[in-house]
């Protein structure tokens, strides 16, 4: 009896499966695309929205194409309707476009293609001037949230006990530490952000590169601490958000560009919920002197240095380490430190160099430094010579050199044939992973015996890549072709349901099997899912 009941309900799903097929791509497939207003500022968000009828589970359409718009944020809604015996799909794909630039501009029908078809919306003119063009105070510029009311409503509601939202001022402007400056000369780049509404975050979404200078940007923390500021009659809370240290690299004007940023903030209203609005910062222009004729190519900043040895007495086999130092205010980072050559008393090898910077409230100060080894050829009191620095003072408007002493050195000992010292002296320098490791006496092993030549190093090569092989073929083939088809899903969905028919030792099990069939099926709620609608369906198909 059980297993008659069983057939009975397979024949039941296939008759439900091709009339309900029938219902669900019987039905008009509709595209079509709405804007919230036909112009806009710079600074102001455009709501693009995509409406499709009639297609179950829709992918989101591509707005690639748009170029003179970004896509800031997008959104997706799902609404079905059954009426009288149809049913029908609405998805609404809601696009926040961020205009790039101001001018006229057209945005181009947007196509989705579906089952062989290619359904194309209207285009649509859209006039993109500078700043705001309306506060985004009103819900059509903050986004669709049915919570939001309109002022009117307060009033009406709470009399003056009412708060009423503040107006939106927000502004970002940029600040140069002076106007004029030699080429290479440190100016310090601030851009501030006045604000007199609550600014949850801000996001620079410019390039950060400055043509003209060589540049050091400052880091920010997460939080930043404000300050109270009187700009053209009103308070409001400054924010330093970006700082770098610039350096010019040419002459002439240079115009620091407009950066653009997204600032997140919360409306001062009963029901405030964070808003994403965009504000660029002004272009700037510095001014850049040529240093004098006698100061060309020379650093520019205020520096010191120092000149130092490890040792003032050293075995003639041994090394001596010779440490220039030099620190200051500038770009120490591009610093060339003076050089010590070798001669008749001594023999120089390359040198080990090493640079840092300390960021700090008016500028960036810093150290470069270099250690040179040195040999020396026989014994004695041998003389290192001094060594100059020089470089460009702007506050003093003139060149500076540095001059370090003459430095003694008692060299003892008796030098070693030519032929029995290996590399370098026979004693081993070590500096602990800071300088350079000098190879000791002894066996060298046999290079020719090496791991990637050997057939183990190719099988960890083979491996991988087969590895990678078969995830590449599970990802773009079966994923996409097989596993994501309408009729595997379907398949699928039938021999859950079947098993689950196998399972069942009561007639009441049933019932919600059939019910969770069908809502998958159709796309109906388990509460539009009754007797009457099955006896309808089971008609359609003629089942008595």
């Amino acid at each position: 009896m059980k297993k008659q009941i069983i057939i009975n309900v397979l024949v039941f799903w296939g008759l439900i499966t091709l009339c309900t097929g029938n219902l669900v791509f019987s039905q008009d497939i509709e595209v079509k695309a709405s804007i919230n207003a036909d112009k806009i500022g710079l600074d102001d968000m455009l709501i693009y929205t995509v409406t499709i009828k009639g297609i179950n589970n829709p992918t989101q359409p591509d707005l690639s194409h748009m170029q003179d718009f970004r896509v800031a944020q997008t959104s997706r809604s799902t609404e079905f309707r059954f009426t009288n015996g149809v049913s029908s799909y609405y998805t609404n794909f809601i696009f926040y476009l961020q205009p790039l630039k101001t001018g006229v501009f057209t945005l181009p029908p947007v196509s989705y293609p579906h089952n062989g078809k290619e359904f194309k919306t209207q285009p649509f003119k859209v006039e993109v001037v500078k700043d705001s063009v309306s506060p985004p105070s009103s819900q059509q510029q903050r986004g669709l949230n049915p919570f939001d009311f309109d002022d009117e409503f307060f009033s009406s509601q709470f009399g003056r006990q009412a708060r009423q939202p503040e107006p939106l001022d927000i502004k970002i402007l940029p600040k140069l530490s002076r106007q004029k400056v030699f080429k290479g000369e440190l100016v310090i780049f601030r851009i501030l952000l006045y604000t007199r509404n609550r600014v949850r975050g801000v996001n620079m979404i410019s390039n950060n590169t400055l043509p003209g200078f060589w540049q050091e940007w400052f880091p920010m923390g997460q939080n930043i601490e404000g300050k109270n500021e009187s700009l053209d009659g009103k308070s409001y809370q400054v924010f330093e958000i970006r700082k770098a240290a610039l350096f010019p690299s040419q002459s002439g004007k240079i115009t620091i560009p407009s950066l653009k940023f997204e600032i997140t903030y919360i409306p001062e209203s009963f029901f405030g919920n964070p808003q994403v609005i965009s504000r660029s910062t002004s272009e700037i222009t510095l001014n850049v002197a040529e240093l004098p004729s006698q100061s060309a190519g020379l650093p520019v900043g205020r520096f010191t240095m120092n000149v130092s040895t490890d040792k003032k007495e050293i075995d003639v086999n041994d090394i001596l380490t010779l440490k220039i130092k030099l620190s200051g205010i500038g770009n120490v980072k591009t610093l060339a430190l003076p050089e010590i050559k070798s001669n008749e008393d001594f023999k120089t090898y390359p040198s080990k160099v090493s640079s840092e910077f300390t960021f700090q409230e008016d500028g960036i100060s810093g150290v470069s430094q270099s250690e040179i080894p040195i040999n020396f050829y026989k014994t004695g009191s041998i003389v290192i010579p001094s060594l100059s620095f020089s470089y460009y003072d702007p506050e003093l408007a003139r060149a500076v050199t540095l001059q370090s002493q003459p430095i003694q050195i008692k060299v003892t000992g008796v030098k070693e044939k030519q032929e029995s010292i290996s590399t370098l002296p026979t004693m081993e320098i070590i500096k602990k992973g800071e300088d350079i490791d000098f190879i000791k006496k002894g066996g060298i092993h046999n290079q020719d015996k090496t791991f990637y030549s050997g057939s183990l190093f190719i099988l960890f090569l083979i491996i991988p890549f087969l590895f990678n092989i078969g995830i590449i073929i599970k990802l773009f083939l079966f994923d996409r072709f097989i596993t994501g088809s309408k009729a595997y899903k379907q398949r699928k969905l039938l021999n859950s349901v079947i098993l689950r028919l196998k399972n069942t030792k009561k007639y009441e099990e049933i019932s919600p099997i059939l019910e969770f069939y069908l809502k998958e099926k159709t796309g109906m709620g388990l509460s539009e899912i009754n007797n009457q609608r099955i006896d309808q369906l089971l008609d359609r198909c003629g089942v008595g």
